[in-house]
């Protein structure tokens, strides 16, 4: 029998031709976009952490001030790790664009030659791809860097700058402006030796850990290892350096200084008291003598008593008003002014020695004070004032590293969104397949009826009914898979990574779910529906089956009142249909899902471009590395500080920044309040943010969570930043009263390049601006298009289905003398009504349900999400839908002519 029923399938075929081939278009659309975007996702997923493992991509990074010393270095590697380095030189190119220059890779982050090969001679260099693209610079072609010209060798990338953004804290990627030149080592420190840098050398190194060791006992080690700012020949680092961390020297030297004069103070006065005793017997015995050898002599001058220390005074006055002799009175009283003197002097002598004596036990109880000041101090200054040198400026992990695996972060959401777009495409066919079969078998009714009652077994009608479907599916499955891995499909979806990112070539994968879905999911589909409507037909009798009788709805039981015969005959034509037709809604909305998230990625780059423009008021911002006292006059200071948010697995870097509230580049109303801050639009966008919500940060050095209250949210879409005063900052972040890194200006400051870490320029963000609305058009072109297709298909095949539904009706009215543009008023326009009220209710549907899904497809960019759609956008979105159904129902009329009033015979009993 099966043999018999086979000859039918072919005659099904090309009488549903267009029917079939509708169907066979869906499937393979659907098939091609699912695996061209999951294909390109697991390709370069895949591709890139087997080209890093074998480039040896580095586990994680740090800068130092000074070289590592070889003890050092040997210190480390025996702890557990490979270790590179890495070091690094800027250059300032003729077209405003910056090269850094590295040394040729040894061991780690190895580069990946596209064209050419390694720089071998001192004269040559290997630029990295994407600036060449660029700058359309070619192998062979001869570039001048820092004065020296070198002939290209090479065109490749390294894993480390899979994403090549110049600073970390840059938002997006502008391969205009920067780029990676690899020379020999000879070339390198020829280059060093010169000094034309644009600033000082980097000391970055690269690390691989092994067993034993891991990052955060990496980081803490080297956050021990201190170094002597002397040691550090950086100029502009020696006198930032004299400004801060100098103070602390000043401090305690002074206070050693101190120490060291109250001590020698008191040995002083300790010896020259220790002479006191002497000193005071010595004068004693000077005025004993002489008082002896005094009363010796004036005893002819009638002395009687002995002079002593106590009475010579007296004695000697007595004696002078006895003695009548002038010159005898002339000596005793010049002998008396001697003796007075000889007396005060001991007096003094005694005063003096006492004084000494005192001064030896003050100046020593002065001595401990000072040791124990000094004691105090050195604890006061080590707690309160550690401003010790970790020779340690910067370390980052792969995973932190946003230059590393930055391709595999952004497939990851685009496998996301292929893998939802593949769940709602295969929801979608199934049910056109559903309704497309559910119309095969009652067209079929009579037939099957007819072979059921002459004894054909329902596994053979199952299996004939089975065939065609589940061949036409299969194939259209396999066609669309095969296109989807072709080059207009994979490699045609990972243009746009090889556009924005530094990223090797690298071959195709076919992962085995994927080949499963294409080939397996549309066959199981058209089995599962098929057998369940055949299943339930054959559930009926056989007369009822060559009847065609059809179950009446209790929707065409509806009592309509006295309405016109043309709006009634309409309404129940359309309830007849209501299966049908919600299958168009729901194509339509599919449809809608696609083409607004095509719209969502353009217009969320379109609103990025034009509101950087906008939001950036500076013309220059300069990030410091070592700031000066006090901020450049033209220019006004702020404090930048970066730390962490989770959001959606992603930890995003928030920049805090610190503003005077009379910052005249931000429109940030900031308060005074450790816990008080502005959000830009980004960053409130970006976290779901408004005005009194808090806010945490995460500050990973420190180990520690900062909470914040939002005050409220400004216009600023450059990227996450967070508003605050900067004098409360200061205070939170235990800074200097003075202390800034940041300075913004209205004009080019003079600025020594050594002195900062890079400048930004508002043309700069402008140039990068387009960036991302370039990279994306490819893929948004390729949804819009594709959104357009499956709804046409969608609408045509539905719609059809009710035509050829209705065959019988439009044949008798056909016989009553009716035209084509009244059956089409009865046929037709009602089906304008379910694609425009339709229309109406999806697009905002489509449109709130892809913004809530959005941002976790782009959970990884840290940017704003302003996905504001224009009055005009959505009224083009209604026409362009409109205009679509427009040609839909072109052909459809075109059909209508085709039903003939024979059509009526045909179905007679």
């Amino acid at each position: 029998m099966q043999k018999v029923l086979r000859r039918r399938i072919l005659r099904d075929l090309c009488a549903n031709k267009f029917r079939y081939l509708a169907l066979a278009v869906l499937i393979i659309m659907s098939m091609y976009l699912v695996v061209s975007l999951v294909g390109a996702s697991e390709t370069i997923m895949q591709g890139g952490a087997a080209s890093d493992r074998e480039h040896k991509v580095e586990d994680g990074q740090f800068s130092v001030f000074v070289p590592l010393t070889a003890s050092e270095k040997n210190e480390i590697t025996q702890k557990g790790l490979s270790l590179e380095e890495n070091f690094y030189l800027d250059y300032n190119m003729k077209d405003q664009s910056v090269l850094r220059v590295f040394q040729n890779r040894q061991k780690i982050n190895l580069a990946v030659v596209r064209e050419g090969r390694l720089a071998k001679a001192d004269d040559e260099v290997m630029l990295e791809q994407r600036y060449s693209e660029e700058h359309r610079i070619k192998v062979g072609d001869k570039v001048t860097i820092g004065g020296e010209t070198l002939k290209v060798s090479g065109i490749g990338c390294v894993p480390d700058y899979n994403a090549p953004y110049h600073n970390l804290s840059d938002s997006t990627v502008g391969s205009k402006q920067f780029g990676l030149a690899f020379v020999t080592a000879g070339q390198y420190k020829k280059m060093q030796d010169q000094g034309k840098s644009a600033q000082t050398e980097v000391y970055n190194y690269s690390y691989r850990l092994k067993k034993g060791m891991t990052d955060k006992k990496l980081k803490e080690w080297l956050k021990d290892q201190t170094i002597d700012a002397s040691d550090i020949t950086d100029n502009w680092f020696k006198k930032y350096w004299r400004r801060t961390g100098g103070q602390k020297d000043k401090v305690t030297k002074g206070i050693d200084k101190l120490a060291d004069g109250s001590g020698e103070l008191s040995d002083g006065l300790s010896e020259l008291a220790s002479n006191n005793k002497k000193l005071q017997e010595g004068t004693g015995q000077l005025l004993d003598t002489y008082l002896e050898q005094a009363s010796d002599a004036l005893k002819d001058y009638g002395l009687t008593e002995a002079l002593t220390e106590e009475n010579f005074k007296e004695q000697l006055t007595q004696l002078k008003d006895r003695n009548d002799n002038g010159i005898v009175r002339l000596s005793i009283g010049s002998l008396l002014d001697q003796l007075t003197m000889l007396k005060s002097y001991k007096d003094g002598i005694v005063k003096y020695t006492d004084g000494v004596g005192e001064a030896a036990d003050g100046a020593g109880k002065l001595s401990d004070g000072v040791r124990k000041l000094k004691k105090g101090t050195d604890k006061l200054v080590d707690k309160y004032f550690d401003i010790s040198l970790s020779n340690m400026t910067e370390f980052v992990t792969a995973e932190e590293n946003m230059r590393i695996g930055a391709t595999t972060d952004d497939q990851v959401i685009n496998k996301l969104a292929g893998l939802i777009a593949g769940v709602i495409i295969m929801i979608l066919f199934t049910y056109v397949i559903s309704v497309f079969v559910v119309h095969t078998i009652e067209a079929e009714s009579g037939v099957i009826g007819a072979l059921y009652a002459m004894g054909v077994t329902g596994k053979d009608l199952i299996m004939h009914y089975l065939t065609l479907p589940v061949c036409v599916t299969f194939i259209s499955g396999m066609i669309g898979m095969a296109i989807g891995f072709s080059p207009i499909g994979v490699r045609q979806q990972m243009a746009d990574t090889y556009n924005y990112f530094s990223f090797p070539e690298v071959p195709d994968v076919y992962p085995v779910y994927l080949l499963i879905y294409g080939a397996v999911m549309p066959v199981l589909a058209a089995v599962i529906v098929n057998w369940l409507v055949i299943r339930k037909k054959l559930a009926q009798p056989a007369l009822k089956l060559m009847r065609k009788e059809q179950k009446q709805g209790r929707f065409g039981r509806m009592d309509l009142g006295d309405m016109a015969f043309v709006p009634r005959f309409c309404i129940r034509q359309f309830l007849r249909e209501l299966r049908t037709g919600l299958t168009v809604i729901f194509g339509l909305f599919v449809s809608l899902l696609i083409c607004m998230l095509s719209l969502d990625c353009y217009v969320m780059c379109a609103n990025v471009g034009i509101e950087n423009r906008a939001d950036t008021k500076f013309e220059y911002m300069y990030t410091y590395k070592y700031p000066t006292g006090k901020a450049p006059a033209g220019g006004e200071e702020a404090y930048a500080r970066t730390l962490k948010r989770e959001r959606f697995g992603y930890n995003l870097d928030v920049t805090v920044l610190g503003i005077t509230k009379d910052n005249s580049f931000f429109d940030a109303d900031v308060q005074k309040g450790k816990s008080r801050v502005i959000l830009s639009s980004a960053a409130a966008q970006k976290f779901a943010l408004a005005k009194g919500d808090q806010f945490v940060l995460n500050d990973e050095d420190e180990e520690r969570d900062y909470a914040f209250t939002v005050d409220g949210v400004t216009q600023y879409s450059t990227g996450l930043y967070v508003f605050m005063d900067i004098d409360s900052m200061r205070e939170l972040f235990g800074e200097d009263d003075d202390y800034y890194n940041v300075v913004f200006a209205d004009h080019k400051l003079n600025i020594p390049s050594g002195r900062l870490y890079g400048t930004l320029k508002k043309s700069e963000v402008e140039k990068n601006s387009d960036i991302f609305v370039n990279m994306m058009m490819p893929m948004v072109s390729t949804l819009m298009i594709m959104s357009a297709l499956i709804f046409c298909v969608v609408m045509y095949l539905m719609m059809k289905v009710m035509i050829d539904r209705s065959s019988f009706g439009i044949s008798l009215v056909k016989i009553f003398g009716y035209r084509i543009s009244e059956i089409r008023k009865l046929y037709l326009n009602s089906n304008f009504c379910i694609v425009a009220v339709g229309a109406l209710i999806c697009i905002p549907l489509s449109k709130l349900c892809m913004d809530a899904m959005y941002p976790l497809m782009v959970s990884n960019i840290a940017c704003g999400m302003n996905l504001h759609f224009s009055p005009v956008l959505y009224i083009g979105m209604y026409v362009g839908i409109l205009l679509l159904y427009a040609v839909i129902n072109f052909f459809l009329v075109r059909r209508l002519q085709k039903i003939t009033p024979a059509e009526v015979l045909k179905n007679r009993e």
